[in-house]
């Protein structure tokens, strides 16, 4: 593997493009945090740039248990004897069908060795998500 030099003859320094909380993304090497959810970390891996085929952004989202969780826990939340304990369940029933309804963020990167790596993260992290697979995306074109 040869090291990258500049039109001068002097090899390059790496410089980071975007960290986000699903990796950091330099000029010739992506930190991703692999397998990564919402209740885990995941594991850091270091992949060459040279390495990585592809990188994707998909956004899952549960419709059945969305819906599901709304049916159920709005009458609980709104039921006027319930009880407090009741009415507090539904609320959280209804919060947690608004997260799965909104999506969460899963990013792919291929390598050349055919690994896909994904990493998941909650739906106001679509942002972050978007962010690094442009970068990935730009230093893939930039290398071609």
């Amino acid at each position: 593997m040869s090291a990258q030099v500049s039109q001068t003859g002097a090899p390059t320094q790496e410089q980071t493009l975007v960290t986000t909380i699903f990796g950091t993304v330099t000029n010739k090497r992506v930190i991703y945090n692999r397998a990564r959810g919402w209740f885990s970390g995941g594991s850091r891996e270091d992949i060459p740039l040279a390495h990585v085929t592809s990188v994707r952004i998909d956004i899952k989202r549960h419709l059945l248990w969305g819906i599901l969780l709304v049916i159920i826990g709005l009458p609980m939340a709104l039921a006027p004897g319930g009880g407090a304990g009741a009415q507090v369940v539904g609320a959280v029933l209804v919060a947690i069908a608004v997260l799965v309804l909104w999506g969460s963020p899963t990013v792919h990167v291929n390598t050349a060795g055919q690994d896909k790596n994904r990493a998941s993260g909650f739906p106001w992290q679509r942002e972050q998500a978007t962010s690094f697979v442009e970068a990935i995306r730009q230093q893939l074109v930039q290398r071609q």
